[in-house]
């Protein structure tokens, strides 16, 4: 789910496409579980409970942290961020532009009626049809069809080769509903009258929106009967009350700590810290197309004064790592190993904190004697202003002014996403998917430098979108790692973009319990039975 610098709502331009890899049956048997094996009720916390559980109209992280736990798509990620079998025990690429979906036998609803083909033709179409409105409609631009091509078989076609389409069906834009419930009830579908079933882990008992939502396990789940028997999620907005209420012991758990006050969480002798990498980037874009940022010398300039390594320790605690370019390690799950992608960015150039080396290229640039700049600070974003500041300080020491003007959400968003009077801008974003061509083509294309795309810094360079070309149409890893390789290296030179870190995402347990299923996509899966356990 796309999020541009607020976790608690994804937002996202068109999702691209996919490629197709086929695995063989996953999940494990239904059998009797032993009371010491059993978690009887498990209190959750979130930041905010949606208003509706219809999905397509409540795209964001808390609603897809629980309606992840009732509905879930033909593929998912695994705890490694790769895609795995869902309710699809195998899938497969028949040819560039054909994926092949393999249903699993016996899979059936909450309310015990059979999952059919017609049901996941059904959900994706009804995302797809825009009487619906449905705020997840941009992941299947270029579908152009989507049939039942056997009794337990469906068969989606593109306009073109997509390389991204394959994450659709294992995020929220997957999420398959009963045809016969939503059609039943096309008003009120996803009010507390009228609870959403699927093939989940868990069912749905009781939803006071804005307030709290209770669910309980599906015994007859394919993968096998839940070992958390219950679950109730509540609403506390305010983070030092959900502090106090996990110090209290009234909650055992939640999602999305602020790292700012991950200390006073970390002295609860009773909880466990768990961190992930987010997969997110903090970044800085410079408009090319107006002076100063025409000059690559005052481009590198800002890239050398960022103290990254600093950033990390004081505002994220560590809990972070320096950026040396938007595509955190992790993001290249399926084209590049981590220490594949480690290695790879070791021979580039890390533009580490070097306030001589800032220096020598402010001289060689068109403005030797320094300039003034503004950057907008979004006050409601974690860690930004401090940042900025930060890097205030330093450039002041090389000539340059930077005049930090903290404004609020909407404001931000609107001048960047219009591009108005658009030079030096902060941007954050959160992604749907790991895919490594995802940051690249929103921030590098020559097709989002337009009004309303992402790629602030106005690149148009030919061989970068060629090279982007590739990275999204081909199903071959080895030449979408070459191709991403050369855009990656196209732009560290060039120092399009100003990288600062890639922060890591938090929650809290009661020490009570193991957790090892945490990642960057805990809203997107089914977290209560992904490694959550009693401890012995």
């Amino acid at each position: 789910m796309k999020s541009w610098a607020f976790s608690t709502t994804r937002r996202g331009l068109a999702a691209w496409a996919a490629i197709a890899l086929a695995l063989g049956v996953h999940g494990a048997p239904t059998r009797a579980l032993a009371a010491e094996d059993t978690i009887p009720e498990l209190r959750w916390a979130h930041a905010s409970i949606p208003d509706t559980l219809l999905i397509g109209h409540s795209w964001s992280t808390y609603s897809g942290a629980i309606v992840s736990l009732v509905q879930e798509g033909t593929l998912a990620f695994g705890d490694d961020l790769k895609l795995t079998p869902g309710v699809a025990d195998s899938w497969k690429q028949t040819d560039p532009t054909t994926y092949v979906y393999h249903l699993r036998q016996g899979v059936t609803f909450g309310d015990g009626k059979p999952l059919t083909a017609d049901d996941v033709v059904f959900s994706m179409k009804w995302n797809m049809d825009p009487k619906n409105r449905s705020q997840l409609a941009s992941f299947y631009a270029g579908v152009t069809s989507i049939e039942a091509t056997g009794d337990r078989e469906v068969t989606v076609k593109l306009d073109k080769p997509n390389s991204q389409f394959q994450y659709t069906v294992a995020h929220m834009a997957g999420f398959i509903m009963e045809k016969a419930q939503i059609e039943a009830h096309p008003d009120d579908y996803g009010s507390p009258s009228v609870l959403p079933v699927g093939t989940g882990p868990f069912k749905l008992t009781e939803f006071a929106p804005g307030d709290h939502v209770t669910l309980e396990a599906n015994d007859a789940y394919w993968g096998g009967a839940p070992k958390v028997r219950k679950i109730t999620i509540s609403a506390i907005p305010d983070q030092q009350a959900r502090l106090l209420a996990m110090r209290n012991g009234d909650i055992d758990g939640t999602f999305d700590l602020p790292i700012s006050d991950i200390e006073q969480w970390k002295k609860i002798d009773t909880a466990r810290i768990v961190t992930a990498p987010s997969l997110g980037v903090y970044l800085l874009t410079m408009n090319r197309e107006a002076a100063p940022f025409d000059d690559v010398h005052v481009r590198r300039a800002l890239s050398y004064a960022v103290d990254r390594k600093g950033l990390v320790a004081a505002l994220l605690k560590g809990l972070g790592a320096p950026a040396t370019a938007i595509n955190p390690p992790e993001i290249w799950a399926g084209v590049l190993t981590t220490d594949e992608a480690k290695s790879f960015y070791g021979g580039l150039n890390p533009y580490a904190f070097d306030l001589e080396k800032a220096k020598a290229e402010l001289k060689q640039s068109k403005v030797p004697d320094g300039f003034t700049i503004k950057v907008e600070s979004p006050g409601s974003v974690p860690y930004v202003t401090q940042s900025l500041v930060n890097l205030a300080s330093n450039l002041s020491q090389i000539g340059i002014t930077l005049d930090v003007q903290e404004v609020d959400h909407s404001q931000w968003l609107s001048d960047y996403f219009g591009h108005e009077n658009l030079g030096l801008s902060f941007m954050s974003y959160f992604p749907d998917y790991p895919d490594p061509a995802n940051y690249p083509y929103l921030f590098f294309s020559s097709s989002t430098a337009v009004k309303d795309g992402l790629n602030g810094s106005n690149l148009r360079n030919p061989e970068v979108d060629a090279a982007l070309a590739t990275a999204l149409q081909s199903s071959d890893p080895a030449a979408r790692a070459t191709a991403l390789k050369q855009v990656f290296k196209i732009t560290n030179d060039d120092a399009t973009v100003v990288s600062l870190y890639w922060p890591d995402t938090a929650m809290a347990i009661d020490a009570k319990y193991d957790f090892t299923g945490f990642n960057a996509f805990w809203y997107n899966v089914p977290w209560a039975i992904r490694g959550l356990t009693p401890k012995p």
